[in-house]
């Protein structure tokens, strides 16, 4: 190895640094229950006419949460009874991969996953990129690849692997997703 190539690794390294350094953990923290309390916002307008009829009601409860780079926090989970059935929306993290956030929908005939994800991703493929390059070349741009600050982010129900799609979290889609977890 050269003493260029390893200046570039040095300066490389400086760079991810910062970025590592620009992080504000609070401001994630922030961002993330802003999320989740838009997610609980829209679930209520869903269910807006059958908790006014008394046919349903929406509970919350306080949960402890702990992540890398955050550390100790709580959050809200979002409880929906309806009838004998009781459907939780737990809060999982913010820090993941490829999505802002994960919440699960967990009912008494079984689980379904909410993520965060750019509004514009429909699919897991659309999530990953392999790239090969000789050394020396540029890395070719790609154009999911977006500044982190200018993605619009909305919920959207994954369904399972191995085909994970991303469903935008319509009204009908709500309805749909609680019918395959409730005791229906």
């Amino acid at each position: 190895m050269s003493k260029t190539e390893f200046d570039e690794f040095v300066q490389r390294q400086r760079a991810k640094n910062q970025e590592v350094n620009e992080f504000d953990s609070q401001k994630q923290l922030e961002e993330w229950i802003d999320y989740l309390n838009q997610l609980y916002d829209d679930i209520s307008g869903f269910m807006r006419g059958y908790i006014c009829n008394g046919d349903a009601e929406i509970k919350f409860r306080d949960i402890n949460l702990n992540e890398d780079f955050i550390g100790d926090y709580t959050a809200k989970e979002l409880i929906l009874i309806i009838g004998r059935s009781t459907i939780i929306f737990k809060p999982i993290a913010t820090m993941l991969i490829g999505s802002k956030g994960r919440v699960d929908v967990q009912g008494p005939r079984g689980q379904v996953r909410l993520s965060l994800i750019n509004k514009k991703v429909s699919s897991a493929r659309q999530l990953i990129r392999v790239t090969v390059t000789l050394p020396g070349e540029p890395v070719p741009a790609s154009p999911l690849i977006e500044d982190v600050n200018k993605i619009e982010w909305a919920w959207k129900i994954v369904t399972p692997a191995p085909e994970i799609r991303f469903i935008d979290l319509t009204e009908e889609a709500f309805f749909d997703m609680i019918l395959s977890v409730a005791d229906a």
